[in-house]
């Protein structure tokens, strides 16, 4: 019985003892950032045109903490197809049981 006191006050002071301890860091909510797309200009100009895809996407975002539903939309170009299909997949995943409303990767030149 002494053990398990004495390890719990062990445990609450080191908790005390830090800035964010861990039982505020698992109370703390952070809410998942959105997925990055690069800037189309500056992509085009190192590669060309012919060689940016370019990926769009739109739907309507659900948050897990609030269970709020807000529209969500982000457009960007990617050096490669793979790096826009890669990003499309985290922005579907960014809405959370959300609507998808379309979601398209296109070469840069075909716009």
């Amino acid at each position: 019985m002494l053990r398990i006191v004495i390890a719990a006050a062990a445990f609450l002071a080191m908790n005390a003892a830090s800035a964010a301890g861990p039982i505020e860091s698992f109370f703390h909510y952070q809410e998942p950032k959105p997925p990055v797309a690069g800037d189309c200009d500056a992509i085009a100009a190192a590669i060309g045109r012919h060689a940016t895809w370019y990926g769009e996407f739109g739907g309507n975002r659900i948050d897990s903490f609030s269970q709020s539903r807000g529209p969500f939309s982000a457009r960007g170009c990617f050096p490669s197809q793979y790096a826009c299909e890669a990003w499309r997949q985290a922005a579907i995943s960014y809405l959370y049981e959300g609507t998808l409303l379309y979601a398209r990767c296109r070469p840069l030149s075909d716009s």
